[in-house]
């Protein structure tokens, strides 16, 4: 099934029973992810990555409920259950017509392209069954008209008044990224208008520069971080935000440092799936080679735990950037 005709059905009100989601682009598998679980208009539950348990996959879609809710799981997964837990999911599906289930398969960032593909052939070819509506799709990189018409029903949707060559400008500044972009809009539904002056002083300057600032002295160990962490404050940022940003910008990082393991070189078009600007490749390419597996490991676990500490209501950036610059 291409995307085309996933949206024709979804379109028509047909939601599938079973999606298989795989591809180029991460932010599309997640964005119509949560199409899906929004179209069902029910709350879900969700597994990610080594938090998946089949048997408990396998409770939860088997569950029956006296009111005839909905179950819905939504899995990201790196990895494909083989044949035979393939089978019991399907059969648990086809016993139980309230439950539903979304399988995103992402690449692991210490796995090549071929490997990938190999996985998700096999995620498509493990779960065949006509009797159930099954949506098997391989996403590809939005081309730029996909992605202004994104970001133009998300401004829609948020009530935001912006002209396509705001959003444009939007997505340039964001180097592309349409995932930021996308999260970037939600800064604006307080104003009557986006306008370039107000995208330079909210979306670009203000955040962007300042986080990278930040993220720069936990790198060079130059500057002072308590200082940076309260100027981001005074600017009104929130910390959530920031720890995704800087979150992301480690991510970005561990996949490049993946691709570089594979294939003994670096790009940003097979390992991000957009060409960066080659000054930013650069600065990116120089750091995700100083840092190793543990590293990393030890990096994403100080940004969860400080995520979960600013979740219950604790200050958690500052100690968080002193501990990875500690790992640096």
């Amino acid at each position: 099934m291409t995307k085309a005709v996933l949206d024709g059905t979804l379109k028509r009100g047909e939601i599938p029973r079973l999606c298989l989601f795989y591809g180029d682009s991460e932010f599309m598998l997640s964005f119509y992810g949560d199409v899906i679980t929004q179209r069902l208009g029910s709350t879900h539950e969700s597994m990610y990555f080594e938090e998946y348990d089949f048997e408990n996959l396998i409770d939860f879609l088997g569950s029956s409920s006296l009111f005839s809710t909905q179950n819905i799981m939504r899995l990201k997964l790196y990895v494909v259950p083989n044949k035979k837990q393939s089978s019991q999911i399907l059969q648990t599906l086809k016993d139980n017509a309230n439950s539903y289930l979304i399988i995103e398969l992402y690449k692991s960032p210490s796995i090549n392209n071929a490997e990938y593909a190999k996985r998700f052939k096999g995620l498509s070819a493990n779960f065949k069954d006509n009797s159930l509506n099954i949506a098997d799709v391989r996403f590809y990189n939005p081309n730029q008209n996909e992605a202004m018409a994104i970001l133009d029903s998300r401004a829609k949707m948020l009530g935001i008044n912006a002209s396509y060559g705001i959003l444009q400008y939007l997505l340039e500044i964001q180097n592309y990224d349409l995932g930021m972009a996308y999260n970037e809009l939600e800064k604006f539904i307080y104003y009557k208008e986006i306008t370039k002056e107000l995208l330079e002083e909210i979306s670009h300057t203000l955040g962007s520069t300042k986080i990278e600032s930040l993220i720069d002295c936990i790198f060079d160990k130059r500057g002072n971080l308590a200082y940076m962490v309260q100027s981001l404050s005074d600017e009104g940022i929130d910390e959530v935000e920031i720890l995704r940003e800087i979150h992301r910008y480690f991510y970005i990082l561990f996949k490049l440092y993946g691709h570089s393991k594979a294939y003994g070189k670096i790009d940003s078009k097979e390992a991000l799936g957009y060409v960066a600007p080659s000054h930013i490749l650069n600065t990116w390419s120089k750091r995700s080679l100083k840092i190793s597996t543990k590293q990393y490991l030890d990096i994403f676990e100080i940004l969860n735990l400080a995520r979960i500490k600013r979740l219950n209501g604790d200050d958690s950036l500052l100690s968080c950037a002193i501990a990875m610059q500690r790992i640096l």
